[in-house]
């Protein structure tokens, strides 16, 4: 194992700040990049992202830049941006100047305007050797210290052990796993799932509702995985039923939050809250269904009350009456 002493992570929001708190606990040096001269100005005087993580005092081996070609020195790079960014931030790092470091992506979702994985994507205008990261890890949590748990996967396994090995820390435990393709199906479709969640909590139709929700949901989730190449067993793993639950049942998730907003009648359009990762995804399952000749029946009702105003009520009859 070579362990990595200089990790570089792209995008200074909420995550991204957690995570370099997290990693700077083992690694030698991390180096966030930002493209707000104002979070860098904080977090290089103040130690803290007044934007993005209030209050979380950051370890003085945490720096910030706004110029991309610092990363060409770290051993590793991590994206932590929306995942509508990830094309346009990798032809900024080509643009300034190519790394031949492995790609971490954080993003959750999909390409959406080409009907593929995020991975799809990266390697069309990157394609660096890359590993997906994906846990139920709220960034609040980590970055205070709290215990966690995420997976990493790669087609290259000694990347994903490797990251593993060097990264974990006593109260941040990272899995290795060998399935990229379930682990960003997982990744997308829970936020999806946490909207649905937040449609039968509006509805006050009960926690027990919910469990079904959750349950079926996982299958179809499966199901998705194994069609496109990966593997069912994935959805068990902490990317999978672990990142779920935890998105499905926190009023901290922005996706149930905006599925409490839909069940009250709210109108997608209108809605003024953080960006719905969820929203954004559930626009690929029609694509997906038709691709994979998949009936995927909680989800693509879930994406018809966000898309199409059908009635929220019709969420617990597809449930219901899913097999």
């Amino acid at each position: 194992m070579v362990f990595l002493k200089k990790i570089g992570i792209v995008g200074a929001g909420n995550y991204g700040t957690a995570i370099a708190q997290c990693f700077s606990r083992k690694a030698e040096e991390v180096l966030l990049i930002s493209i707000e001269d104002a979070v860098t100005t904080n977090i290089e005087k103040l130690r803290m992202n007044m934007k993005s993580l209030p209050g979380v005092l950051l370890n003085p081996n945490i720096s910030c830049s706004s110029v991309f070609s610092r990363i060409q020195c770290c051993d590793v790079v991590f994206l932590a941006v929306p995942l509508a960014a990830v094309a346009s931030v990798c032809r900024q790092i080509k643009d300034n100047g190519a790394i031949s470091s492995p790609v971490i992506l954080c993003s959750k979702g999909f390409d959406v305007e080409n009907g593929r994985l995020q991975s799809d994507l990266f390697e069309d205008v990157l394609g660096n050797d890359y590993a997906i990261f994906s846990g139920p890890s709220f960034a609040r949590e980590i970055a205070q210290g709290l215990p966690a748990g995420v997976n990493i996967a790669s087609k290259k396994c000694e990347l994903a052990m490797n990251v593993a090995e060097s990264l974990s820390s006593e109260m941040f435990k990272i899995e290795a796993i060998d399935d990229p393709v379930g682990l960003q199906v997982a990744g997308a479709l829970k936020n999806v799932l946490a909207i649905g969640c937040g449609i039968l909590s509006g509805l006050k139709l009960g926690n027990s509702a919910i469990a079904k929700l959750i349950t079926e949901g996982l299958g179809e989730m499966s199901a998705m995985a194994i069609a496109l190449g990966g593997k069912g067993e994935t959805i068990s793993k902490l990317g999978g039923v672990g990142d779920t639950v935890l998105t499905c049942t926190s009023r901290q998730s922005r996706n149930v939050l905006f599925g409490e907003y839909l069940a009250a009648d709210g109108d997608r359009d209108e809605w003024t809250g953080p960006l719905v990762e969820g929203a954004f995804a559930s626009r690929a399952i029609p694509a997906f269904c038709r691709k994979l000749h998949l009936d995927l029946g909680i989800f693509s009702c879930i994406h018809s009350i966000i898309y199409e105003k059908t009635p929220a009520i019709d969420l617990i009859l597809e449930i219901m009456h899913a097999r």
